[in-house]
């Protein structure tokens, strides 16, 4: 092992709690879930139709539940997480066993798949928001940079593994088992967390308060709250529109890939880069994020449009560089989630974080769609380049916003 990947662990042993523990097994094994359905319910839809639209479609409706997930901020606050989380996971088990039942008796067809995609995913999008609500609350301020990056950086890690791993298993065991088997997994998980987190008393005794208002009075109060970010709301409005941009390229990705293992490929560079990424801004955290962001954006788009010059000639340069690309994506969401919880108040964190992620994620599914539309009436370099085009303009507008330039990250209890 080498000496800076044993530091990194050793920090990271420091700062981590039976919880925070827990937390980080369930969100490392529910992602590698969520990458082999969300594979195989893409590949049964690209196998079906073969059409372009579909695709978008179906990586649009795999997207869209992150604009809804302002709709949990109140429960969040006001319900206990734990028993929110094993609904979110409960829900999802539920829905892969009826996809592997259909599929076994062969009544399972290309808008049913996209439906119970759909409910499936609007039940994962309730784990993340109140997995990142739980956070702060079990780890000092000071320590919140370090763990959003060791949480980023394992969970990526294996994701590196999984979506390498996913293209041949779905090859060799089907869609069906595929489904099968993750839907045991989540029932496992549901078992995990009910026996292992612990904290209850601590979540339900913080917010007595919260529960005597009502679900709509708290939900406007996040809408109010996110509203009085000032030129935090502006930044995160910018985040939105480079998530649309971005993802009209990664939408052509399953159009690009012609089999399921050149597939996984894509995703497997694009989880190597948020991987190092992630382990990267672990170090960061006293840096500037104008600095950060803007060397972030310029490598990132730079790269991303040199793996452009080899799209239809050598995939492993394409793929390279694509993910040096991701490396840059990858610090900057672990930068921005801690900016984030830094940012607002505990009180208000469930409700406002969920406001904020879906604003920011209300537009990508749209970039989905437009990608596998556009596929088949544009140049396909020119919607992959996209992507570049984005992040190098983003670089330009970091580099004059007034915001960044007085924002820096700093260690505080």
């Amino acid at each position: 092992m080498s000496i800076s990947l044993r530091k990194f662990i050793e920090k990271g042993a420091e700062i981590m709690n039976r919880n925070i523990y827990v937390l980080l097994v369930v969100r490392i094994v529910a992602n590698f879930a969520d990458s082999f359905y969300f594979l195989a319910s893409i590949w049964f839809v690209k196998e079906n139709t073969d059409s372009t639209f579909w695709i978008g479609l179906a990586g649009f409706v795999a997207m869209i539940p992150v604009a809804f997930q302002f709709l949990y901020g109140p429960l969040i606050d006001r319900y206990s997480k734990k028993v929110l989380l094993l609904i979110s996971m409960g829900v999802q088990a539920a829905i892969l066993m009826l996809l592997a039942t259909l599929y076994v008796i062969g009544h399972l067809t290309v808008a049913g798949v996209i439906t119970l995609l759909f409910i499936a995913t609007l039940a994962s999008e309730l784990s993340y928001p109140t997995e990142h609500a739980l956070v702060p609350i079990l780890v000092k301020q000071k320590d919140l940079q370090k763990v959003n990056s060791l949480f980023a950086f394992t969970y990526h890690s294996l994701d590196v593994v999984c979506n390498a791993l996913a293209g041949i298993v779905l090859t060799f065991i089907g869609v069906g088992l595929v489904y099968t088997s993750n839907a045991f997994l989540y029932l496992l998980l549901c078992a995990g967390v009910g026996l292992a987190l612990r904290i209850d008393e601590v979540v339900w005794e913080s917010n007595k308060e919260n529960r005597q208002s009502s679900y709509y009075q708290e939900l406007k109060e996040g809408f109010r709250y996110f509203w009085n970010l000032g030129y935090l709301r502006r930044f995160i409005f910018v985040f939105t529109l480079l998530n649309l941009l971005i993802t009209i390229s990664l939408g052509l990705l399953p159009i690009l890939a012609p089999t399921e293992f050149l597939y996984g490929s894509w995703l497997t560079a694009i989880s190597i880069g948020t991987l190092i990424g992630s382990g990267v801004s672990m170090r960061l955290g006293e840096h500037r994020l104008r600095l950060i962001f803007i060397g972030a954006t310029s490598v990132g788009g730079m790269t991303w449009l040199i793996s452009s010059i080899w799209l239809t000639t050598n995939l492993k340069l394409v793929l390279f560089f694509f993910a040096i690309s991701w490396i840059a994506i990858g610090m900057m969401g672990i930068q921005f989630q801690t900016l984030l919880q830094r940012q607002i108040e505990a009180s208000y964190l469930g409700r406002t974080l969920t406001v904020i992620y879906a604003v920011q994620g209300v537009l990508a599914p749209f970039g989905y769609l437009l990608g596998g539309t556009l596929a088949d009436f544009v140049s396909h370099l020119f919607l992959y380049v996209i992507g570049a085009i984005t992040l190098l303009l983003a670089s330009l507008y970091f580099f004059v916003d007034s915001f960044l330039k007085h924002v820096s990250v700093p260690d505080r209890e």
